[in-house]
């Protein structure tokens, strides 16, 4: 045997061996009026993977937008546990992602408007299903690109709006990622850096170029602000934690693991077009941007800029989470859920 198949087979083999050991179980809401769905919906033609748990059916609706594109989301699902004690929360992974990855997908079927249906054809859905107009939307990182879009068309359909390090003009962010990291290599005389970011060219730049900016924005703490080591975006601990999510078979992992890529590649020149300075100006809906300060990977100083011109008929509030980056519902959870506490309790009295 070649040298090279005799490695890839060692490879696979390891691979399969992982996949098949190290899943574990996930608790499911218990309690009289605990509730636990897990669907795959035909959205948009495709059939796509939704799960809703909550502690209290009567809680209202949280309907959360994962980032990316194409990050998996149901890995992640126990992050969020103490948000289901007060939400019911929706969990979709959108299309080209995790377990709504199909190799049936039109790849000319992938792009924003396209999601931007599919989230409409799920909120109906969740509406029907669980008999309620209390929907909140929760957008993260490039799902925030799709909440803001989304409130803009639809402001009847959505109680209010939360978005977690608010993406706003994507080719100008990029434009600031790099220059976060040029100054933080310099500052900190990276020359690994230094060398891997001088041969990006950004006549050019593309899904691959920005891989290497955010592996550098993670290093220097732009996405996890207590992170002060090299780090890759697409790691080794979400690798793990893909191998240990229990709601993909065996197929799910291997075709997350070689796709992982998907979504960004099919979606990044669509992704580059998307500036809400322009398309989003005033919006009738409750507006919240819950901000990390040191959020370099999706500029928290363009959010804010963005958040100042916003016009919103019904209200908008920035909440800034100072010992945070990208990631404040994981970095600074208690907070996290006090403020979505008190956005319920301003915007909730008539749900």
């Amino acid at each position: 045997m070649h040298q090279k198949t005799f490695f890839k087979v060692i490879f696979v083999t390891l691979i399969i061996a992982i996949l098949v050991s190290c899943t574990v179980t996930r608790s499911v809401p218990k309690g009289k009026n605990a509730i636990y769905l897990e669907k795959e919906l035909i959205l948009g033609s495709y059939k796509q993977s939704v799960i809703i748990r909550g502690k209290d059916k009567n809680n209202p609706i949280l309907l959360h937008l994962h980032g990316g594109p194409g990050y998996p989301l149901f890995p992640y699902l126990d992050n969020f546990s103490e948000i289901e004690k007060h939400f019911t929360v929706v969990y979709w992974e959108q299309r080209g992602t995790g377990k709504s990855f199909r190799k049936s997908l039109n790849p000319n079927s992938m792009h924003t408007d396209s999601l931007l249906r599919d989230l409409n054809q799920l909120i109906d859905w969740t509406r029907n299903t669980i008999d309620t107009n209390a929907v909140y939307l929760w957008g993260h990182s490039w799902g925030s690109n799709l909440g803001m879009l989304y409130i803009s068309k639809y402001p009847e359909k959505i109680k209010a709006y939360i978005g977690t390090g608010q993406s706003v003009n994507l080719k100008e962010n990029e434009k600031q990622c790099l220059n976060f990291v040029f100054e933080n290599a310099k500052a900190s005389n990276n020359k690994k850096a230094l060398k891997e970011l001088v041969q990006i060219d950004t006549s050019e730049y593309n899904l691959e170029s920005a891989l290497t900016v955010r592996k550098w924005v993670y290093t220097f703490g732009g996405i996890v602000h207590s992170n002060y080591k090299e780090k890759k975006y697409i790691n080794t601990d979400i690798l793990k934690k893909v191998f240990q999510t229990p709601e993909y078979s065996f197929g799910n992992k291997w075709r997350l693991i070689f796709n992982s890529k998907y979504s960004g590649k099919q979606l990044w020149d669509d992704m580059m077009t998307i500036n809400l300075f322009k398309q989003v100006k005033k919006v009738d809906c409750p507006v919240y941007f819950f901000e990390g300060k040191y959020d370099a990977i999706v500029s928290s100083k363009l959010a804010n800029k963005y958040f100042n011109e916003l016009k919103a008929s019904k209200g908008k509030h920035l909440v800034w989470f100072n010992k945070s980056a990208h990631r404040p519902h994981t970095e600074e959870p208690t907070k996290f859920i006090n403020e979505l506490l008190k956005v319920k309790a301003h915007e909730g009295h008539n749900y």
